[in-house]
């Protein structure tokens, strides 16, 4: 019976997604409404990634160094010629493998993402002042803290499909390593797996998500969007399968339906898409309550 009732929410989800995504794309443009779905779903995967494997702290630092990934970017496409997407995924990775490898180093995880917080945090903002002062660069910086998924170019749209192929590739390939290293890391390692090649996964996983995606989602909702799918899924389901569904059904939903509100409302999609997820959270924690 319970296994029942959890199939019929997730296929009332899935089919509120269809409709609200329909109804979005016929109101506006389609190809941006399924811009906005891939970020749901490459948020959704990340944020599974994230639970499991308990690396919440990580996965914060690693949207204060998307901002600085991209404002570094921003500059040096104006200096080389090379786009800035380019130049953000390869300091924003490198940055978080490094924070990575100062974890297996033995370095506290919580020291690590404070260290990762306070410098980018700091570097973001002296970015940010240079870009506006000294570049010449017409790029809207609030798009890089609220998110724009309205006025995306075709150049974003690219970019995002390309981090939501490249993250599912990972997630679905490599999801069973991985989830069992979160689950019970020692046995993993006695049975011989190459923990640090599953690790490095991880991490491009996280900073592809973050900073591949920032434009879209904006550095204030990234946080959200990273972490709440699955620690809301959590609250409905009772097994490892279920949570997965959840989170990516309750990614999706609150995308579509954020969207389609958005829409409606004249309001920003990505606040919207956090509102309903925090509502499905709070519910979430009220009915673990009441059991």
């Amino acid at each position: 019976m319970r296994l029942d009732k959890a199939r019929l929410v997730l296929v009332l989800l899935a089919t509120i997604t269809v409709v609200a995504s329909i109804v979005s794309a016929l109101s506006f443009d389609p190809r941006k409404v399924a811009t906005y779905l891939m970020m749901g779903l490459t948020f959704s995967l990340t944020s599974i990634i994230v639970y499991y494997r308990k690396m919440e702290f990580l996965a914060s630092s690693a949207t204060h160094t998307s901002l600085l990934a991209v404002i570094t970017g921003l500059m040096l496409e104006f200096l080389t010629g090379v786009q800035f997407p380019v130049w953000s995924l390869l300091i924003g990775l490198l940055i978080i493998y490094l924070a990575g490898i100062l974890i297996r180093r033995g370095l506290e995880p919580n020291n690590t993402s404070a260290i990762i917080v306070a410098s980018t945090s700091a570097f973001s903002v002296i970015g940010g002042y240079l870009l506006i002062t000294s570049f010449p660069v017409s790029y809207n910086l609030n798009s890089l803290f609220l998110g724009d998924p309205l006025l995306l170019s075709s150049r974003d749209v690219f970019l995002v499909f390309l981090v939501t192929m490249t993250v599912l590739i990972i997630f679905i390939l490599s999801m069973y390593e991985i989830l069992s290293l979160g689950i019970d890391e020692v046995s993993v390692k006695l049975l011989g797996l190459r923990t640090g090649v599953y690790d490095a996964l991880t991490y491009t996983i996280i900073g592809l998500t973050s900073i591949g995606l920032l434009r879209v989602s904006g550095y204030i909702l990234q946080h959200v969007l990273i972490l709440l799918p699955a620690i809301t899924a959590s609250f409905y389901s009772r097994s490892g399968k279920e949570l997965i569904l959840y989170s990516i059904m309750l990614s999706l939903f609150s995308c579509s339906f954020g969207f389609l509100l958005s829409l409606q409302f004249n309001l920003s999609p990505t606040g919207l898409t956090g509102v309903v997820l925090v509502a499905f959270m709070v519910n979430g924690v009220l009915r673990r309550w009441v059991k």
